[in-house]
């Protein structure tokens, strides 16, 4: 089969499947752009009215199922959700975009990872772009892990009661599988982090659970059953939830293999020696953040944080 049929092929099934491929943390992080946490947290807030007005149309009462299944119309991904959908959109969001043709995944070949290396240079470049929030620079589709997949470990843990093990087992497989570094390349501790928080999130919204971190991190309940109708009764802020372990050049993520790993590694080494400035780019960029989240996540550090540096990974067996 031809390169440019497997390309095509391939092609069909991916614009089913991915959001966006993985986000260059790297070679334009430094160039300066407006923190969004206030535009972000606006729009969060609206949606989620929106969300509520919508659990509250048919005047059933305060039905629990009805609730999520509301809020999810507002808050999962970019093809379903309203809020990922306004974020891929938003000209209000200040932005840098990296193209992979320019970022340090440019040197993966098609055979190594479809996405970088064939998907985005055929059929557009869906890489994420990076945002500032709250002080973190992360890409914007750490969101739909938060909203998306932060829900499935929600559902996993909280309302199928499997536990937090169990919930945390859907992104590891995610990230080693066709939806990370099968297609990718790359194994995301961001991503991680991110979908670790949004289960937070989400049990925050009734908070009938203390937080998976301590009864100290309990932000809820964002939502009370008042006259029979679902009330919003806390804002929600995004500054309570990103820290710099969405960030993946502080959370490093690793790679397929030595290889690819290498190929990263070169190009982040190359841009740091041209920077006129004498900045940082090796990962991680902010090692002091690593030791902060250290102590926040506890027990849980090491399945959501990197701290071995870029690696190749190797899969449990």
């Amino acid at each position: 089969m031809k390169v440019k049929t497997i390309l095509a092929v391939s092609a069909i099934s991916l614009c089913t499947t991915l959001s966006a491929a993985e986000v260059d943390s790297f070679t334009d992080r430094y160039v300066p752009i407006n923190d969004s946490l206030e535009i972000i947290n606006n729009k969060t807030n609206e949606m989620f009215q929106l969300g509520l007005d919508r659990a509250n149309k048919k005047n059933k009462g305060c039905n629990e199922k009805r609730l999520y299944k509301s809020l999810r119309k507002y808050f999962q991904n970019q093809y379903t959700g309203k809020f990922n959908k306004w974020m891929l959109e938003a000209q209000e969001l200040d932005r840098i975009d990296t193209h992979v043709r320019q970022s340090v995944f440019q040197d993966f070949k098609w055979y190594q990872a479809i996405v970088p290396g064939g998907f985005a240079r055929v059929f557009g470049d869906p890489s994420a772009e990076l945002l500032k929030v709250n002080g973190v620079m992360l890409g914007w589709d750490k969101f739909e892990h938060f909203m998306g997949s932060g829900y499935r470990y929600f559902k996993k843990n909280y309302l199928k009661g499997k536990g937090v093990k169990e919930a945390m087992k859907i992104g590891f497989k995610a990230e080693t599988g066709y939806m990370g570094a099968q297609t990718t390349g790359v194994k995301s501790y961001g991503d991680l982090t991110a979908n670790f928080n949004g289960m937070r999130f989400w049990n925050h919204v009734l908070q009938k659970n203390d937080d998976i971190l301590g009864a100290q991190y309990n932000e809820g309940p964002y939502v009370k059953c008042i006259n029979d109708r679902w009330e919003q009764v806390k804002e929600i802020d995004w500054a309570k939830y990103i820290d710099h372990m969405f960030d993946e050049g502080v959370n490093c993520s690793k790679f397929k293999n030595q290889k690819m790993t290498d190929k990263v590694e070169e190009r982040i080494a190359e841009i740091e020696r041209n920077d006129k400035e004498g900045r940082k780019y090796s990962c991680p960029i902010l090692p002091e953040e690593l030791e902060k989240a250290k102590i926040k996540y506890g027990n849980l550090a090491k399945d959501l944080i990197n701290f071995e540096g870029h690696k190749a990974f190797k899969e449990k067996k």
